[in-house]
């Protein structure tokens, strides 16, 4: 959860929206390889690349107080696709590794969705 100012799709400005991931799918691939030199007698990685993919849906409500009263959320749409849901597949290893399923949807949603940190 976290709290940002925000203009939502329908032009609606907002001071301190509380945004909620309601669902969240992150998937980690990481590739290595390896290579054994038999005249060497050892083997090394010489190559390791991880990438990550996220798809997650987001509520926010207007205000702490209204998401503390039990309202339910707004869902926050995609605006280019107008999909409830968000997507990003090939996200930058170094911005995500470490994260959990909800972290790496905050982060996505702050960054490249709201524009906020």
């Amino acid at each position: 959860m976290f709290t940002a100012a925000f203009t939502d799709p329908q032009g609606t400005e907002f001071e301190a929206a509380v945004f909620q991931v309601l669902r969240s799918g992150f998937t980690a691939n990481k590739s290595e390889t390896y290579a054994y030199d038999i005249r060497e007698g050892s083997g090394d990685v010489e190559a390791e690349t991880a990438n990550f993919s996220l798809n997650y849906r987001i509520g926010y409500w207007p205000t702490q107080t209204s998401k503390n009263n039990g309202a339910a959320p707004y869902i926050l749409i995609d605006t280019e696709t107008y999909n409830a849901d968000f997507a990003s597949y090939s996200l930058p290893a170094e911005q995500y590794s470490g994260l959990s399923a909800e972290e790496a949807a905050e982060l996505h949603c702050k960054t490249e969705v709201i524009g906020v940190e």
